[in-house]
């Protein structure tokens, strides 16, 4: 389990990971069994990462996805706290 949300969600969801499973966060250091994640951005970090992305080997949870001019709907909505995963604004 990769967190990017932090304010516990890393803790919460512990228990969905099988056996012998990792745990890491970008957004929470410091929880007691999991691995803290830190990038540098450059761009063969940036690179590297979206060779990840492109052979389907790095995948992101997409809990909703707004059109541009409904942004502020959007911010609304992930406001809730009923979307699990990241809120995406598609642009054209």
């Amino acid at each position: 389990m990769f967190d990017t949300v932090g304010g516990g969600a890393l803790v919460a969801s512990a228990g969905a990971v099988r056996s012998g499973g990792r745990l890491a966060s970008i957004a929470e250091p410091g929880v007691p069994g999991s691995t803290d994640v830190f990038a540098r951005m450059d761009r063969a970090d940036l690179t590297a990462v979206t060779a990840l992305a492109e052979a389907g080997l790095l995948t992101v949870r997409v809990g909703a996805v707004f059109p541009l001019e409904k942004a502020a709907e959007a911010q609304r909505a992930f406001a809730t706290g009923n979307i699990t995963g990241k809120v995406v604004l598609e642009i054209g």
